[in-house]
C-alpha cells in the first residue's frame, strides 16, 4: 500500500545541495520532516540556500573530492543522531565545468581527474564516510544520481559518462554490503532536466526535458518506505531518451 512520504526524525545528507536537483531534494526533505546536512563547494550559495530552509538545514561547505570533507559531513550527521539518507547529487560534465571543450585525446589530465573525482569518487567517499552510521542504526538509504550519458558515452566529457556508468555498478556493491544491515542503495538516472537551459533542446520521446521536480519526486520515493524492497538497481527517468536512436556526432577538430 502506498504511504505518504514522511521523513520526520530522519537525518539526510545531500551533496551538490546549493543548486539544481540537490537543492530541491534538500528543500523537499526538510519540508517532509528531515534534518538535512547540505554539502556543496559553493560556500555563498550554500549559506543562502540553507538559510532559506531554516533551522532544520545544516550547511557543510566542502569539496566531494576530499575524503576529509566527507568525514566532516559525517560528523555533522552524527551530531544530529546519525545519517539515515545519503543523496549524492554533486557532479558535472568535466568538459563543460572545466571549460575544456576538446576531444578526450586532447583533454588535460587535470580535467580527466576532475571528471572522475567529482562524479565517481565523490559518491564513493561520502558513502564510505556515512554508511557506517546506517549500519549501526540497521537502516538507511544511499541514492546516487546517475545520467543517461553513462549509457550513451561522450567523446569530449568522456569521464562524465564513465563515472556515471560506474555508479550503476557501485550501488550493486553497496546493496550487497548493506543488505544484511537493512541499508539500501539505488541509482536514479536522469535524461535532460531543466536545471540548465541548454538541456531544453535535448531530444526525448516525450518531446521535452524534465522539470526538476519530476526527478526529485523519484529520489524522494526511492528514499522513502514506499521503496523498502528496492535496492541495487538503477532507475532511468529520461522521458524515453534512451529509446531513441541517437547518432554520434564527432567533436570538431581543434585549431592547431
Amino acid at each position: 500500500m502506498l504511504k505518504d512520504v514522511d521523513f520526520t526524525g530522519k537525518v539526510a545528507v545531500v551533496t551538490g545541495a546549493a543548486s539544481g536537483m540537490g537543492l530541491m531534494t534538500a528543500q523537499e526533505m526538510a519540508r517532509l520532516g528531515a534534518k538535512v546536512v547540505m554539502c556543496d563547494v559553493n560556500a555563498a550559495a550554500l549559506a543562502e540556500a540553507a538559510g532559506e530552509i531554516g533551522g532544520c538545514a545544516f550547511a557543510c561547505v566542502g569539496d566531494v573530492r576530499q575524503y576529509a570533507h566527507a568525514e566532516d559531513a559525517a560528523k555533522t550527521a552524527a551530531s544530529l543522531g546519525g545519517c539515515d539518507i545519503l543523496v549524492t547529487c554533486a557532479g558535472g560534465n568535466e568538459a563543460r565545468c572545466c571549460k575544456s571543450n576538446v576531444p578526450f585525446y586532447e583533454q588535460p589530465v587535470e580535467v580527466i581527474d576532475w571528471g572522475l573525482d567529482v562524479n565517481l569518487k565523490g559518491a564513493v567517499y561520502f558513502a564510505r564516510a556515512l554508511m557506517p552510521q546506517m549500519v549501526e542504526k540497521k537502516s538507511g538509504v544511499i541514492c546516487c544520481l546517475g545520467s543517461v550519458t553513462g549509457f550513451e558515452g561522450d567523446g569530449v566529457g568522456t569521464m562524465y559518462g564513465t563515472a556515471k556508468s560506474g555508479l550503476f555498478n557501485f550501488v550493486k556493491g553497496l546493496a550487497l554490503a548493506g543488505g544484511p544491515h537493512n541499508v539500501r542503495a539505488v541509482c536514479v538516472t536522469p535524461g535532460p532536466v531543466l536545471t540548465r537551459a541548454a538541456m531544453s533542446g535535448m531530444p526525448t520521446a516525450l518531446g521535452r526535458a524534465a522539470e526538476t521536480h519530476e526527478l526529485v519526486d523519484v529520489i524522494l520515493f526511492m528514499c522513502s518506505e514506499n521503496a523498502s524492497f528496492i535496492t541495487g538497481s538503477n532507475h532511468v527517468v529520461d522521458g524515453g531518451r534512451l529509446c531513441m536512436y541517437q547518432p554520434y556526432v564527432a567533436p570538431k577538430e581543434t585549431a592547431k
